[in-house]
């Protein structure tokens, strides 16, 4: 069975407002569900920002030697986990393999 995804805002998983969600499917495959993922309307948008800017604040106070070290411990999950992530970007939205591991290692 494929997963139902939540939105996350404010550090919790939280299902949309409207109450409905939509499947994604594999376009490789469209047997392969890839998943259910909310369909969220202007209140989540809103809310989600809302948490942005909260977080910006408290994130722009984090001295940047800390900041360094957060972004380069996300750097590391990304090499570590790029073959995972590239496949399933490419489930997600069939690319071929070879271009979605340059998306990673685009964002490393």
């Amino acid at each position: 069975m494929a997963k139902t995804f939540k939105n996350l805002i404010a550090g919790e998983w939280v299902a949309p407002s409207t109450g409905a969600y939509f499947e994604n499917r594999n376009p490789a495959d469209t047997a392969d569900l890839v998943g259910r993922f909310p369909d969220s309307d202007r209140r989540d948008v809103d809310a989600a920002v809302r948490s942005g800017r909260r977080g910006f604040a408290l994130w722009s106070r984090t001295p940047a030697p800390v900041r360094g070290d957060v972004l380069r411990r996300v750097g590391d999950l990304l090499v570590e986990r790029k073959e995972a992530i590239a496949g399933a970007m490419t489930r997600e939205m069939g690319k071929v393999l070879a271009e979605t591991r340059g998306d990673v290692q685009e964002g490393i």
